[in-house]
């Protein structure tokens, strides 16, 4: 080919041709990983992006919230100690107002966390249901038996059989929120700051 190129141009301009056909051919290889790559970036932030906006984010807001809600409930009832542990036991106020906090703040919040679970576990950053999340899905439907009792006004048993994993629930979505948020800020490159 290199001949033929000689021979029609001369050497020069045939190494000028030559040097223009691979210059071209290196430039739409290039161009097609560099779009490849980008469309692999693009599918990766739009993965994060849902995992934050469906999953992660509402978890870690709703956590916050009922923890915040519970640290002011006990700050008002029973302060000292487990709220059924400590002596003497809780007396009927002090029921009535963890049936109320519960049914009214409580088990909206997580009810609408494990719809969130179930819903959209296929956003986990985890290859299964990290256990801190099977507890808490086990907790909120074990207590529907005790809401169940409650709507019937047998108020014998207060709480789940399985307790509410705290610290596991908030360290697992402090920890999976951060790292979405970082790789977030990462595929979205230094614009984002």
């Amino acid at each position: 080919m290199m001949d033929a190129l000689i021979s029609w141009f001369g050497a020069d301009a045939a190494k000028t041709v030559a040097f223009a056909i691979l210059s071209g051919v290196a430039g739409f290889f290039a161009k097609g990983f560099y779009d490849i790559w980008l469309a692999q970036r693009k599918d990766r932030l739009d993965r994060v992006n849902q995992q934050l906006k469906l999953l992660y984010g509402p978890l870690y807001a709703l956590d916050r919230a009922n923890n915040l809600a519970w640290t002011a409930f006990r700050s008002r009832t029973r302060p000292e100690g487990s709220f059924f542990e400590t002596l003497p036991p809780p007396n009927q106020e002090e029921l009535e107002m963890w049936r109320r906090w519960m049914r009214t703040i409580f088990q909206p919040i997580h009810n609408e966390m494990l719809s969130l679970i179930t819903t959209n576990a296929d956003l986990l950053i985890d290859d299964d249901l990290p256990e801190s999340l099977q507890l808490f899905c086990a907790h909120v439907t074990a207590y529907r038996v005790v809401f169940e009792r409650w709507s019937e006004n047998d108020f014998a048993e207060h709480r789940s059989v399985i307790n509410y994993p705290t610290e596991e629930m908030a360290a697992y979505l402090t920890r999976s929120f951060r790292l979405l948020k970082s790789q977030q800020r990462r595929l979205l490159g230094p614009r984002s700051a």
